[in-house]
């Protein structure tokens, strides 16, 4: 993989990891639409909420989502 990243998910608390991709060779906009989909789907109370990061030792957050704000670029240091 030469830009290895992750999809992850925080229901209560903790980020868990939901996939691992490179991000070079998947279509990042229909990944990050369906994975808003069926958290939409999924969660009627609106608390979940997604992140995409480096697949590395630091995990920097590139993306977030929520169900009120929808995905936004991470804020950097």
């Amino acid at each position: 993989m030469s830009r290895p990243c992750k999809l992850q998910i925080n229901t209560s608390g903790a980020w868990r990891d939901l996939l691992k991709f490179d991000i070079d060779t998947v279509d990042s906009d229909a990944l990050q639409d369906a994975a808003a989909d069926l958290v939409r789907a999924a969660d009627p109370t609106d608390r979940t909420s997604l992140r995409i990061t480096m697949a590395d030792s630091l995990q920097t957050t590139l993306i977030r989502w929520d169900a009120e704000h929808g995905w936004r670029k991470a804020m950097q240091p």
